[in-house]
């Protein structure tokens, strides 16, 4: 699959960190002309957007924590406004919702 081809490429000049989308990663992801204009303008915070591809990875909020270096309740509090941005009530519907933007961009998972 795609999404994985780039996570692996990704992963190897970044092993400490992922399964989810670190810094670079989003900011790649952003700024790839493959990237609909709907995501690359999204509300979501870069942040949010790792808080997104640690729940779409199967992370808990403690393992969030941990990895982010926050405190759980920041997390907590960047999972509120994710949701809320979009427009989901449930973790499984903020993983779907991730697997429909990585379909968007062609990344077949």
């Amino acid at each position: 699959h795609r999404a994985q081809r780039i996570l692996r490429e990704i992963n190897q000049h970044h092993r400490h960190k992922f399964d989810h989308f670190d810094e670079n990663f989003v900011e790649r992801l952003l700024n790839h002309p493959e990237v609909p204009e709907l995501i690359r303008t999204s509300s979501l915070t870069q942040r949010e957007w790792q808080v997104l591809g640690l729940i779409y990875s199967g992370y808990s909020n403690e393992q969030i924590a941990g990895e982010l270096e926050v405190a759980a309740t920041t997390i907590k509090t960047h999972i509120r406004n994710l949701y809320q941005k979009l427009g989901v009530a449930h973790r499984q519907d903020a993983v779907q919702h991730a697997q429909q933007l990585l379909k968007m961009m062609g990344y077949g998972v």
